[in-house]
């Protein structure tokens, strides 16, 4: 029985096979590298306009690691990976695809999924990292998630590159706007549009 919010796996899962965990908690086995993920993205987003299906896609963020990392030290970077993958292997399908960019960004691939669902599947992972306990040292700290998402439903998105700026606008502008949420691209051009309107008027 699936959980509220998540879709049933499609036989079969993934067919491409994760960077290996190298011992130091910094890969899960359920972690692809950037040069993966965004080869798969390319393939997905391919066969998603040959077969006119849908295709969803979330970058995520956590707030502030940066600064966290700086106070904390690198095993926090190695805690949040470990942590992340295993929620999303866990609440998602074995069909969905995440890896990790340089940049400590997640990319979460999202076949067969449009707009909405991709929303309610972001949204329930950004609730539940903000869930997590995640120790260094002994010591528990309490971390959110910014989440970009965006997903392609017609022939409108042209090109591949196109669509993963779509996501990396959404992440830039929830982070700029507070963090902790999850934000469309379609979100960013109607707030950018009613920030620029007030803008205007005074």
């Amino acid at each position: 029985m699936t959980r509220p919010g998540f879709r049933r796996g499609r036989p079969g899962g993934a067919t491409a096979k994760p960077a290996a965990d190298h011992g130091d908690g910094f890969l899960s086995a359920s972690l692809f590298s950037q040069a993966q993920i965004l080869h798969l993205m390319k393939n997905e987003f391919a066969r998603a306009r040959r077969h006119g299906v849908p295709l969803g896609c979330a970058l995520m963020q956590v707030d502030r690691l940066h600064q966290l990392v700086d106070l904390h030290g690198v095993e926090l970077r190695h805690a949040v990976r470990s942590a992340l993958a295993q929620l999303v292997r866990e609440k998602t399908r074995g069909a969905d695809l995440l890896g990790a960019t340089n940049d400590d960004r997640y990319l979460l691939i999202l076949p067969h999924t449009d707009l909405a669902q991709t929303h309610v599947v972001a949204g329930r992972l950004q609730q539940l990292f903000g869930e997590l306990e995640i120790r260094v040292d002994g010591r528990e700290l309490v971390l959110s998630l910014s989440v970009g998402i965006t997903a392609c439903t017609d022939q409108t998105t042209l090109f591949f590159d196109t669509f993963v700026a779509q996501a990396e606008a959404a992440l830039d502008y929830a982070l700029a706007h507070g963090g902790d949420q999850v934000v469309s691209f379609g979100e960013v051009q109607l707030r950018s549009d009613g920030e620029a309107g007030e803008q205007d008027q005074r």
